[in-house]
């Protein structure tokens, strides 16, 4: 392994390890300022994050350090070469996908477990038993890296036909995929982890019709899920486009929230789909998925060119390379997350207002925007550094702030 390779690498996990002490560092930092300004907060709140914080600095290494782990022990290159000598390419696959998937997926199960049950058990944030948090894990591992691993033969045909330039037919490939994802998944995926319902017939639901004719998608479906078996928490969201476009609220917010705050959470959820975000989304995430191929597909081969045969296989078309895929797939998402996330909080900032100007309510925006961030004992704001890496949505006390200060619009889009 050529030394430039090593070097590489031992400058990433310094860089890695400084970039975590700083975001830890400005998180405590950030809380302390916090405790000075909301004195009303609850301390389970500063303790739930230092929590998390410390299971994000363990984790985020670690997606890093196990596909390493994989290629420079052999594991990987041991199954394939044990795949390849009894099964076709397709059972191949199958096979080195569910193994590598499966060691990662049980490496990670204690910090699952950890972060997502005991955790989650000691901040009142849910009932879930054991047996349905086994359901889950389990569910998620074989729908989610059970199909990826089907289907892991045709990428890697791809691979094959083209070993220098797979990264353009391979994001040609993946673009309609994604949308296909987008249609089926609400319908298909979705249920198989919790029961959806339709809203009972009742005064919310008239209004909440008429709220949707108002926004013109008066033929969206309105969906209840019982995410009370699962959490404490709140949330809503509006999925699938076309004819499968759907908004659908957790059974806890109906529980939670008045019928003005349900309605003004719906007015936000409506505004994504209004502004296009699902759409412009998807747009984003091609432009994205080819740049990141790209990005792989120039790495894996230096990486393999440097190597020196240190993992056991010198092309990418072999399916020992998926840890070094995987690899690079994380790296190049991890520093993608700023563009993504920032992304994210305008289109967030963009159905907050169309939140307000359709509803005409600021102070129901105000309220159930709190109460959402109590039940989750969520803090006012993280950190700059954390918000500009991380945050998908913008501060509370921005969002607040905004609820109660922007100009409402009409929906031409000029201020009333």
């Amino acid at each position: 392994m050529s030394r430039r390779l090593i070097a590489t690498m031992i400058v990433f996990f310094i860089l890695l390890g400084l970039f975590v002490f700083a975001v830890i560092r400005e998180e405590h930092r950030n809380m302390e300022q916090l405790r000075k300004e909301y004195p009303e907060l609850s301390q389970d709140a500063f303790n739930l994050r230092s929590d998390a914080l410390k299971l994000w600095a363990i984790r985020l290494p670690l997606v890093f350090i196990l596909p390493l782990l994989l290629l420079f022990t052999g594991f990987a290159q041991r199954v394939s070469v044990f795949a390849g000598e009894r099964f076709g390419m397709a059972i191949s696959g199958l096979v080195v996908g569910l193994a590598i998937f499966g060691v990662v997926y049980l490496i990670n199960l204690p910090l699952s477990f950890y972060s997502s049950f005991i955790l989650r058990h000691r901040y009142g944030l849910t009932d879930q038993t054991l047996l349905r948090w086994l359901e889950l894990s389990l569910k998620g591992f074989l729908i989610n890296k059970g199909i990826l691993a089907l289907f892991i033969w045709i990428p890697y045909m791809i691979i094959q036909w083209r070993p220098d330039g797979w990264w353009l037919p391979m994001g040609v490939l993946a673009v309609p995929v994604a949308i296909f994802m987008v249609f089926i998944s609400p319908i298909v995926i979705d249920p198989v982890f919790n029961n959806y319902s339709q809203l009972p017939q009742g005064q919310l639901r008239e209004d909440m019709e008429f709220l949707l004719q108002r926004g013109g998608i008066g033929d969206a479906e309105i969906y209840v899920v019982d995410k009370s078996r699962d959490t404490n928490t709140m949330n809503a969201y509006m999925t699938g486009i076309l004819s499968g476009k759907r908004i659908v609220f957790w059974d806890t917010t109906l529980n939670n929230l008045q019928e003005e705050e349900v309605l003004s959470i719906a007015a936000h959820e409506m505004g994504h789909y209004i502004r296009g975000h699902i759409w412009k989304g998807i747009l984003a995430g091609s432009a994205g998925i080819f740049l990141v191929l790209y990005l792989m597909n120039i790495s894996a081969n230096w990486i393999l060119g440097a190597s020196g045969g240190v993992f056991g296989f010198r092309n990418i078309y072999n399916y020992a390379s998926l840890p070094l895929l995987l690899l690079l797939l994380n790296l190049f998402l991890f520093l993608g997350n700023p563009v993504t996330n920032g992304i994210s909080r305008y289109f967030e900032r963009e159905a907050d207002l169309y939140q307000i100007s359709l509803a005409q309510d600021r102070e129901s925006a105000v309220t159930a925007m709190t109460k959402l961030y109590e039940k989750s004992l969520g803090l006012p704001r993280p950190s700059e550094l954390y918000k500009f890496w991380y945050s998908s949505h913008p501060p509370i006390e921005e969002r607040i702030d905004f609820y109660r200060t922007e100009e409402f619009i009409t929906f031409g889009g000029e201020e009333s």
